[in-house]
């Protein structure tokens, strides 16, 4: 069960909003804590990625704990859809099922303005079904667009991420969080390794090929 500790501020490093919503946990594929707990934290996520204004205030919803529980099932199938195509595989089948369904019935609640030289739908800002009707669409438009090739994974804490890199090389969904863990990982493995390579076997050290 997640735990009720406090919630840490929310991260946006994953460079896709859709991604970022499916790291509102503390890890991946299991984790121990929701950062997500409430309905008033799905708003203040929002408010924090700009998905509504700052200063956004919720019309109080009979609906709400209702909304907040499909919200945390739609982050769930987002993972479900993302996690096995960072990880070069096809997303599962129930999973993305799920969110295009989702992502019809946003389209149907839009309201079509224009923007520039094209129309975009957009939702009313004042409900957590609207902001979820938003992450459903983002997501189909992340599945068709070829940037599908660039998510990966963090090989620390499992965190999903677009690879925005030069090289396309991410390894870690942070440099200051995972990145540094996994080097200080490996540089006490290196230590004990060297440690135990002059170590003396029956009082003799071991010589190059008694390493290997």
């Amino acid at each position: 069960m997640p735990s009720i500790a406090p919630r840490r501020p929310f991260d946006f490093g994953a460079n896709h909003l859709v991604l970022d919503f499916a790291n509102t946990v503390s890890g991946r594929p299991t984790y121990i804590r929701d950062d997500l707990a409430n309905a008033a934290d799905i708003f203040e996520w929002a408010a924090a990625s700009g998905v509504v204004p700052r200063d956004h205030r919720a019309v109080p919803d009979p609906g709400e704990l209702q909304q907040f529980h499909a919200a945390i099932a739609l982050r769930e199938n987002l993972y479900g859809v993302f996690g096995p195509i960072a990880a070069g595989d096809a997303p599962q089948p129930a999973a993305l099922a799920f969110v295009l369904r989702r992502a019809a019935r946003a389209l149907q609640s839009s309201r079509w303005a224009r923007s520039e030289l094209r129309y975009e739908p957009g939702w009313p800002q004042d409900s957590i079904e609207a902001i979820c009707d938003q992450m459903a669409d983002e997501a189909v438009q992340l599945l068709r667009s070829p940037l599908t090739c660039r998510i990966g994974s963090c090989s620390g804490c499992g965190w999903l991420f677009l690879d925005t890199s030069r090289a396309h090389a991410r390894r870690w969904c942070s440099m200051n969080a995972c990145g540094v863990r996994d080097k200080m990982r490996r540089y006490h493995q290196r230590q004990a390794d060297a440690h135990d390579a002059a170590t003396p076997v029956n009082g003799e050290a071991r010589s190059p090929r008694d390493q290997r």
